[in-house]
């Protein structure tokens, strides 16, 4: 297996975060590495050989295309892969995508759209250019190139929110929509508009998605006891709640506690390599 993460050219920044390039040879299934696929990220993928196949909880099984882009997923899924496979992916922040290709985001969240078909013949022939006699020491310097002349072929408008889900991810997701509202001068339902538009799902929950992921992170660095007495930090004024997002996206209670365990903040994180929408 040769799997290999690139860091996207500063200028790229905040739209574009990193390039994976994966091969593998083996045949039949083949588990995803770990971290690949994260909660509240979107991604690119550009599929040379192999096939992958989402199932995401609650939406029929799909295939996707040799160029497609994926998410966001709001529920857990499981991404199947059947080797040998060549693949690189285009990891995206939130809004990186509708700054890409102006599409409306709300049509394919836990779903993808076929860039093949897209307007912008672009995709296509990236496809086409980072599999035709590329080394993978040149994956990194074509993606920048190709995406910066992305940017600069038309400035979608992002409406401010932008601005807006990078507050709400520097406030690990605690924070309300009366108080984004005030904050931006704009009503309740013109916010979720905007933000089903350019991100494809509503500010609550793409707050609740920031809020998870921290939560996650900081679960991996307490005992229970500190977890206890801290929780409220993250926003979860309970354990009640914690877990029901757990649920929500992860699909299943944590074992510790469904066991009647004190561990739970010794749990261990997700099984990432088969998980679509998780909290890496």
């Amino acid at each position: 297996m040769n799997f290999q993460i690139y860091a996207a050219k500063s200028t790229l920044h905040p739209y574009v975060k990193q390039y994976y390039y994966w091969e593998d040879d083996a045949q039949g299934n083949i588990p995803l590495p770990q971290h690949l696929f994260a909660l509240g990220d979107q991604y690119i993928i550009f599929l040379q050989s192999g096939e992958a196949i989402c199932k995401p909880a609650n939406h029929a099984s799909f295939s996707l295309p040799p160029v497609s882009v994926i998410g966001h997923f709001t529920h857990p899924g499981q991404l199947q892969l059947n080797g040998p496979v060549k693949m690189v992916v285009v990891q995206l922040n939130a809004y990186g995508c509708h700054r890409l290709t102006g599409m409306s985001m709300h049509t394919f969240t836990n779903y993808y759209r076929n860039l093949c078909k897209h307007n912008n013949q672009l995709w296509q022939q990236l496809s086409n250019t980072l599999f035709e006699g590329t080394t993978p020491d040149e994956i990194g310097s074509i993606l920048d190139t190709a995406l910066e002349n992305a940017l600069q072929q038309k400035a979608y408008p992002l409406k401010q929110v932008d601005d807006i889900a990078d507050y709400v991810q520097q406030q690990n997701g605690i924070v309300s929509m009366e108080s984004l509202s005030g904050k931006y001068g704009i009503s309740r339902p013109t916010l979720e508009r905007m933000f089903m538009e350019i991100i494809g799902i509503p500010p609550q929950l793409y707050a609740r998605m920031m809020r998870f992921k921290t939560a996650m992170r900081s679960l991996q660095q307490m005992n229970f006891r500190q977890w206890q007495t801290s929780h409220y930090n993250f926003g979860y004024y309970n354990q009640t709640l914690f877990i029901k997002d757990h649920v929500l996206f992860n699909g299943k209670t944590p074992a510790p506690v469904e066991s009647g365990s004190a561990a739970i903040a010794q749990m261990p994180m997700p099984d990432m390599a088969m998980q679509v929408a998780v909290a890496g």
